[in-house]
């Protein structure tokens, strides 16, 4: 979910923990290292931040690049996730920041990769590797003026975290087969036993923002995956696509089924928390690695799995992905054959299925790898080519998708039209 994102992370970490125990009870500057005259620094540091206080992959991935590479130090410095991306726009512009940086791709969300570009602050990553692993469906998410700034991190499905178990104790059948119709009668089926199908944080844009993406993965980005393009050349609006239309009104649909929980729009995080760790809620919309936190937080009591989104009015059923997360290096850098390295180390194979096992996603080239459990709902959607990239990274700015948020909610209380909200996302367009 991206609120802004730093929201997202933190409520993922705290969800981890609450989830899972109340489901068990109730059921930084360039380097600086010396180095002989005439060669790098063989010691960088790397700032980054995590959803989960207790994730390691960063750590792990590091460490094995140490092991690959004697006498290199990776010095890791880890910030809070609330700040991340002030903290890092601060110190990029002020000449402080690491050698390495976590932040995020495209253009759509605050600390994005394409402002630092822009702006020089950023190491061109000139070397064909670097262009050729960038899988075409977002390699416009890594590249400012059609120059490489960024590698990513992993790519995270989104859908409907989903404690199967428990919807079959209260008789829910909800599967990734299931129609937009289906879904209604399940919510339906679940308000009867007492549960919401799904919990809805309304105050925090980002939640009833990602469910609309969800659902707009299908209706508009499935048949036309170019669809943001011809918005910025002035083809398409938000308000004159159908495909736009259907997905709002999906959402106002839901809130009428009694889809979420009683209070959902002025619902907050703490909300979802403890509804779906309570059992009053049998799950949420977010990344899938939120599904990995959750089994690892509740160690294997509880093991939720991702669901695709049915949409109303799409003949197919599309799942969307984030490959938001990115990794770039610092223009001031002193080492940057160093750095290149490190950021190359993170897109091989080895290091690509080090992150996505430790962070419960996916490596963004998939090849062979085997999809964990939680993800086996989707795996005909990736067979199939069924997968879209979430759009709001592509977006002019973290406006249209803080238009959506809070319209939707203004929506299912009556404020205002889905045709309203659409408006409001075209003006926030800018065009």
């Amino acid at each position: 979910m991206s609120l802004n994102p730093t929201n997202r992370r933190r409520w993922l970490s705290a969800a981890a923990t609450a989830i899972a125990a109340s489901v068990v009870l109730t059921g930084c500057g360039g380097s600086d290292a010396s180095a002989p005259s005439g060669s790098e620094p063989q010691t960088i540091k790397f700032s980054y931040s995590t959803s989960n206080p207790t994730d390691t992959f960063i750590q792990d991935t590091v460490a094995a690049f140490e092991k690959e590479n004697a006498g290199v130090k990776v010095e890791l410095v880890k910030l809070p996730a609330e700040t991340q991306p002030q903290t890092t726009t601060t110190q990029l512009q002020g000449g402080s920041a690491a050698d390495v940086i976590s932040m995020y791709s495209g253009q759509g969300q605050v600390g994005s990769m394409n402002g630092f570009a822009k702006a020089g602050l950023l190491l061109e990553l000139k070397e064909p590797e670097f262009s050729q692993t960038l899988p075409k469906s977002i390699e416009k998410l890594y590249k400012y003026e059609d120059k490489v700034y960024a590698v990513p991190l992993s790519s995270m499905p989104a859908g409907l975290i989903f404690n199967q178990a428990k919807a079959e104790e209260v008789g829910v059948k909800l599967d990734s087969s299931s129609t937009f119709d289906d879904l209604l009668k399940q919510c339906t089926v679940a308000k009867d036993k007492g549960v919401s199908l799904a919990a809805l944080a309304g105050t925090v844009p980002a939640n009833p923002g990602i469910l609309a993406l969800t659902l707009a993965t299908s209706s508009v980005y499935g048949p036309n995956p170019e669809w943001n393009a011809d918005r910025a050349a002035g083809k398409a609006t938000f308000a004159g696509e159908e495909g736009w239309q259907e997905a709002l009104d999906g959402v106002k649909k839901m809130y009428d089924a009694g889809c979420f929980q009683d209070g959902a729009a002025g619902a907050g995080f703490d909300a979802i928390i403890g509804a779906v760790g309570q059992g009053k809620s049998l799950g949420f919309f977010a990344p899938g690695g939120a599904a990995k936190s959750i089994a690892d937080g509740s160690k294997g009591a509880v093991t939720p799995v991702v669901l695709p989104v049915p949409a109303p009015g799409a003949s197919e059923k599309y799942l969307g992905t984030s490959a938001e997360m990115a990794l770039a290096g610092n223009a001031k850098t002193k080492s940057p054959t160093l750095v290149k390295k490190l950021l190359k180390f993170f897109t091989d194979k080895e290091g690509a299925e080090m992150v996505a096992k430790g962070q419960g996603t996916l490596p963004v080239n998939l090849g062979d790898y085997q999809l964990p459990a939680s993800y086996a709902p989707i795996a005909d959607l990736y067979k199939n080519d069924k997968v879209r990239p979430l759009p709001q990274t592509d977006w002019p700015s973290a406006k249209v998708y803080d238009s959506l948020g809070k319209g939707i909610t203004a929506m299912i209380t009556g404020q205002k039209t889905s045709a309203d909200v659409l408006k409001d996302m075209d003006t926030a367009w800018g065009n």
